[in-house]
């Protein structure tokens, strides 16, 4: 675990203070992934009983965090645009949640110095569009040259299918199918992809990380009945090991309707 400056701690303590803090509940059973909008560079708790770690060689975007029974505390976490995140830390036997996605708008502030006015214009912000241009067009092509089914799954009269995994530059694009076969329309509330690892039955070796797309590509608001919708999910690039496998979870919005595929 690294430790903070004072400095910077009690600015992050006086951050925290102003802001609204949201509650994460954690025990010492299970792992709380909490995934940041940037790569962490640096986070602290406030109490021994709760740890929080990541990688401090190669930073990411995800940490893991678990408690032991005792006194409330406090998690600070800093990425790497300067932006801080401030959490209240509670211990519960059971956990209403997994994981966590945070995004950017849950920031307390920012510690970096402001940038001068003329920086500011001499050094803009780069756009995304060449991203997004290479993003849909590398969706296109495989969306058009997946013709096989590497798996499916059906349940409630809703198919999944996953079509195509394939890697260009830094991502990894999946090409996926609902199908609707039921006599209700199926209304798409998510898509979420996971990498596992271990035995499920075996919580103590058994890890389930989300992958968060970067870029979706003609992804249904909702499948009716007798239509099939194929579309493009884009996440960034990862491998399978040993006993590690691909998860699809498929969830319906106004409904209970849930489908979930596992790939390896």
């Amino acid at each position: 675990m690294r430790t903070f400056p004072l400095f910077l701690f009690s600015l992050l303590s006086y951050l925290t203070l102003r802001a609204q803090t949201d509650t994460l509940y954690v025990n010492d059973t299970h792992t709380l992934a909490l995934v940041l909008p940037n790569p962490i560079t640096r986070a602290v708790t406030g109490h021994p009983h709760y740890q929080f770690g990541y990688d401090t060689n190669s930073p990411g975007r995800l940490g893991l965090l678990q408690g032991h029974p005792g006194t409330d505390s406090n998690l600070l976490v800093l990425t790497e645009d300067g932006r801080a995140y401030s959490f209240a830390l509670a211990y519960r036997k059971e956990l209403q949640e997994s994981y966590r996605f945070v995004h950017v708008d849950k920031s307390i502030g920012n510690v970096r110095p402001v940038k001068p006015m003329d920086s500011l214009v001499q050094n803009p912000m780069p756009s995304l569009g060449s991203n997004s241009l290479q993003y849909r067009k590398a969706s296109t092509y495989f969306l058009e040259k997946a013709q096989t089914v590497l798996r499916s799954k059906r349940k409630d009269g809703i198919i999944l299918r996953l079509r195509d995994v394939a890697y260009y530059g830094t991502s990894t694009y999946l090409v996926m199918e609902i199908e609707n076969r039921s006599d209700i329309d199926f209304e798409v509330d998510f898509v979420q992809v996971f990498k596992a690892h271990g035995n499920p039955r075996k919580k103590s070796s058994y890890q389930k990380l989300p992958l968060e797309p970067v870029y979706k590509h003609r992804m249904p608001t909702i499948v009716t009945v007798g239509q099939k919708q194929r579309f493009a999910f884009v996440v960034p690039k990862f491998t399978l090991g040993d006993r590690e496998k691909l998860m699809v979870e498929l969830r319906e919005k106004r409904g209970s309707r849930r489908v979930m595929l596992n790939w390896d």
